[in-house]
């Protein structure tokens, strides 16, 4: 969603493949987006209302950074921290994704952070939801048009290729290395002012001097794709300008649609939604809210409880009907109900029991475990090498340590021993900063460790 109008992919599977059978553009004109979108899939009879929404990259900051780990749960902390390094706001305020590039031989992985502004996804999120529309991911327009190009090509390949999309009121740019995508900008035009071919242009010289100066590496071809009249003029204009070959690559390229698809793309994009719609099992990044996420996945769990009942229920009933049918005599029926009854009162008492042990069992895990305890483990499991200057004990709720380990890895290694810890969970690091002196590297480091509930 975004510049005054909706993009809509749908797909199905058909034949035992996935195959586009819709895409749309349509504008929102009103001051209620979201009883117009609601109209929309009404208008096009589209009765799924689960959806993926993918946010184009001019909203989204992105870094390529080098971090010191190859083991995933160290990269998805490392990640979260880098993420609030790079934009101006706290923790609450942002939504973060990550995707790992490659993990190289010396320890290290390359990673792609994306950062985007909570507020934002908030506000897209509740037009959707009061649509009658349940998002289920938040994709980055880059990672996608990423996945659609793979797809697009026709063979692998190592060369460096410039992608640029070309959209009504945007214009994203991808750099990609092989398989990995390795640059990324995203630039928005207003309404007022359209993408204009000298300034699409403009931005492919930019991209290409800045990767340039960051890698050292040429662009060996530029493959342009989009809104098919402005593909065909800026492919002429580029190839005229630029000692580069530039191709144009339909969007549907070695994409697979139904015999009844309809196609609206003479006015738009749709590369990014078909990378996602189409490969949706290779998208890393997910900017969907956590607390979001874990409403998502706590409403799978009561559906699956209540869906587990409601199949106990009908085969209690049918079971309990055929008995009914087969009993005919009254009085055998209450003999038999009785002599059930009996066999199932030494269980009720049982259950009983259970029940009541339970809640003792219940009230013994709130309970939480004493200072010196936690002093103790803290001491009895930090390294050597590592050195605490502060530890700060909130009753009954949390111990927050501030100390210095020699790198950055040493720091979440022994976040991972204070895991394993039966007193802390959810262990997580508020800040890590490295910090030189004395010919030495040294990183200094706060971690908070909330006390758990044990026996």
């Amino acid at each position: 969603m975004g510049e005054g109008a909706i993009k809509i992919a749908e797909a199905a599977v058909l034949r035992g493949r996935k195959e586009i059978v819709r895409l749309v553009k349509r504008p929102l004109t009103s001051g209620d987006p979201a009883a117009e979108i609601k109209t929309i899939f009404a208008s096009l009879g589209i009765s799924q209302h689960q959806v993926s929404l993918s946010i184009p990259r001019h909203l989204v900051t992105v870094r390529f950074l080098k971090l010191p780990s190859t083991d995933e749960e160290e990269i998805r902390k490392m990640a979260r921290i880098e993420s609030l390094k790079h934009v101006p706001y706290g923790d609450e305020d942002i939504v973060s994704g990550y995707r790992i590039i490659e993990k190289l031989p010396d320890g290290y992985s390359r990673v792609l952070i994306a950062v985007t502004q909570a507020e934002t996804v908030r506000k897209e999120l509740d037009t959707l939801e009061r649509a009658g529309l349940l998002v289920e991911h938040v994709s980055l327009g880059s990672e996608t048009l990423l996945l659609w190009y793979l797809s697009a090509r026709d063979a692998e390949e190592d060369a460096v290729v410039l992608i640029v999309s070309i959209d009504a009121g945007h214009i994203d740019i991808d750099i990609v290395a092989g398989d990995k995508l390795v640059f990324t900008r995203g630039v928005l035009y207003p309404a007022a002012r359209p993408v204009s071919v000298e300034k699409v242009i403009d931005q492919v010289n930019l991209s290409m001097a800045a990767y340039r100066k960051e890698s050292g590496n040429p662009i060996a071809r530029i493959a342009i794709t989009g809104m098919p009249a402005s593909t065909n003029a800026l492919k002429t204009i580029l190839a005229a300008t630029i000692k580069i070959p530039v191709e144009i690559i339909d969007q549907l390229k070695n994409v697979s649609k139904s015999e009844s698809a309809y196609l609206e793309m003479e006015e738009a994009s749709f590369t990014e939604l078909l990378g996602l719609e189409l490969r949706r099992d290779a998208v890393s990044i997910n900017l969907l809210p956590p607390a979001v996420q874990e409403g998502h996945r706590l409403d799978l769990m009561k559906k699956s409880m209540v869906s587990v009942l409601i199949v106990s229920v009908l085969i209690i009933a049918a079971a309990f009907g055929t008995f009914l049918k087969k009993m005919h005599d009254k009085r055998v029926y209450i003999s038999y109900i009785n002599a059930e009854l009996a066999k199932i009162t030494p269980q009720v008492k049982k259950a009983k029991k259970m029940v009541k042990e339970m809640d003792i069992i219940t009230s013994k895990i709130t309970e939480r475990p004493l200072a010196i305890d936690l002093v103790s483990e803290v001491f009895k499991i930090t390294p050597q090498g590592i050195t605490l200057t502060m530890m700060e004990y909130e009753s009954a709720k949390a111990v927050t340590l501030r100390g210095t380990a020699p790198s950055l890895g040493d720091t979440f290694k022994f976040v991972g021993m204070l895991e394993k810890s039966p007193y802390f969970v959810n262990v997580k690091v508020k800040y890590a900063n490295k910090r030189a002196g004395q010919g030495v590297s040294l990183t200094d480091f706060e971690i908070t460790c909330p006390v758990a509930k044990v026996k």
